[in-house]
């Protein structure tokens, strides 16, 4: 059973309080997909913010030349993914598949950004947390990248 406790735990909850968290919990549904389910797709309309519980999925983005290329694996309880249900113009910008049989906890985002609006100290505390994750996850997309350049020597201006 997920908590408004293990919920303040999770990368994107951190600082709020636990009547904030148990108002996000009764708009909040447990999913368990099987290895090779599809979440979402990418370009579809982002209805819900999910957090993992256990498993693994890949967040892939498609190129035009309809190549996959995988930007990032969630694979940490407490991690969220969807997060441009949150954002503008609301579309998911990957492809969420689970690589392993996983759990999530599924968040009606609609919902969140309204509690975001009438709440603005807890949006304010969650637009921080959530700046820091892509602070996070740009900076490992950027290691890798050199990485995947040194492992072809290629120079790096």
């Amino acid at each position: 059973m997920v908590s408004a406790n293990w919920l303040k735990k999770t990368e994107l909850f951190e600082g709020l309080g636990e009547s904030q968290l148990n108002d996000l919990l009764a708009y909040s549904t447990v999913e368990s997909f099987p290895e090779g389910r599809i979440i979402f797709h990418q370009e579809a309309e982002a209805t819900h913010l999910y957090i993992l519980i256990q498993g693994t999925v890949d967040l892939n983005v498609k190129a035009q030349e309809e190549i996959g290329f995988l930007t990032s694996q969630i694979q940490k309880e407490g991690a969220i993914f969807g997060i441009p249900s949150l954002i503008e113009p609301f579309r998911y910008n990957v492809t969420a598949k689970c690589i392993l049989p996983s759990k999530v906890l599924s968040i009606e985002s609609h919902y969140l950004r309204k509690k975001m609006e009438e709440d603005p100290k807890m949006g304010m505390q969650m637009m921080k947390n959530l700046t820091l994750i892509y602070y996070n996850r740009l900076n490992e997309l950027r290691k890798e990248i050199v990485s995947f350049f040194k492992v072809f020597k290629v120079r790096i201006p």
